[in-house]
């Protein structure tokens, strides 16, 4: 399956008879990327908890970006991305995406801006919504979701693109949307946001050839076959101290809510943190949890809530319990004090 993608015809030359034929000629060119060093989301980057019980508008303003980065140590990939929006800053591009927090009842707006520097169109399909999908937009354009929150639970949010879902998940294009019941969520100490994906990377990329980097490999991904898995938009974003290698800190006694996003694009995730067990996980509704629960798996295009205290002291290896993951990415730290 080849890739399907646009080039931006910048200029028009000159019209030429020539035998009774006309020709014309014209100058194609990619746009140029932003090149980072990575899309390593903060899993402590997360909208505060809800404390109301009257349902309200919560508008949230998301940019595709189009970026290249490193995926893993010397490895740069062309990812495409989420950033937020807030006044005139757009916050950075990561995977996964933003995380949005809203209440069961409310009205949520999801503004989309295809950054006008992107190659390719971008839209999106929030799962928390009935309907809720918007059609694609070209580079430079913007467009707006409405829907209604009416179940609560954890769900992902991903773009569709070009009736290829899997491609722009492939590339990096999802996040999580948790929507809490009226009052909010019980109260913690520590809430953090971790998201997986797993990779099937090729040399080079094709609307960019003059980076040296990697995009894609279809086959790779038809046959299943991923080169990497991370935690975070980057195999070491949650073992690296230089990246978010200390961001899941927490002390002796705290009670602990994780939010994970399973965002594939094939394969889901058999979640598990070594030295703890999950005193709650809940897949969907929350009154439907699973007590005393110590590896959860969650499918891909899937999102779930885990909750635990941190009873002993250490540094725990976080993991996806199929082992071999774990060297090709699927691993992060807990850090108990």
């Amino acid at each position: 399956m080849e890739r399907r993608y646009k080039k931006i015809v910048c200029g028009m030359g000159a019209i030429a008879l020539l035998n009774g034929l006309t020709f014309f000629t014209h100058t194609v060119v990619a746009h140029a990327v932003d090149v980072i060093s990575n899309v390593a989301k903060d899993p402590a980057d997360i909208p505060g908890r809800i404390s109301r019980s009257c349902p309200k508008t919560v508008t949230v303003n998301l940019v595709a970006k189009e970026v290249v980065a490193d995926l893993a140590p010397g490895k740069k990939f062309w990812f495409w991305t989420f950033a937020e929006k807030k006044g005139d800053t757009v916050g950075p591009a990561t995977v996964p995406g933003p995380m949005v927090r809203v209440m069961e009842g409310d009205t949520v707006v999801i503004n989309l801006t295809n950054d006008l520097h992107n190659e390719e169109p971008h839209n999106l399909d929030f799962h928390a919504g009935f309907g809720a999908m918007l059609m694609d937009i070209e580079p430079g354009e913007t467009d707006t979701l409405t829907f209604k929150a009416k179940r609560e639970g954890a769900y992902i949010y991903h773009c569709g693109a070009e009736g290829m879902p899997w491609e722009h998940v492939a590339y990096g294009m999802y996040g999580l949307i948790v929507v809490e019941p009226k009052g909010g969520l019980s109260r913690v100490d520590k809430e953090f946001y971790i998201g997986q994906g797993e990779w099937y990377i090729k040399p080079g990329i094709e609307d960019h050839p003059h980076i040296r980097g990697y995009s894609l490999d279809e086959d790779k991904a038809l046959a299943e076959h991923p080169d990497y898995f991370t935690f975070n938009g980057h195999t070491q974003a949650l073992m690296d101290p230089s990246i978010y290698g200390n961001a899941i800190t927490v002390n002796q006694g705290d009670k602990v809510r994780l939010f994970f996003v399973a965002g594939g694009p094939n394969i889901g995730s058999n979640f598990h943190i070594i030295g703890q067990i999950f005193d709650k996980f809940y897949p969907g509704h929350r009154r439907d949890f699973i007590r005393n629960e110590e590896t959860a798996y969650i499918p891909p295009g899937s999102a779930a809530v885990f909750e635990f205290k941190a009873l002993a002291t250490g540094d725990f290896l976080i993991v996806d319990h199929a082992l071999f993951r774990v060297p090709k990415g699927a691993g992060g730290l807990l850090h108990v004090k």
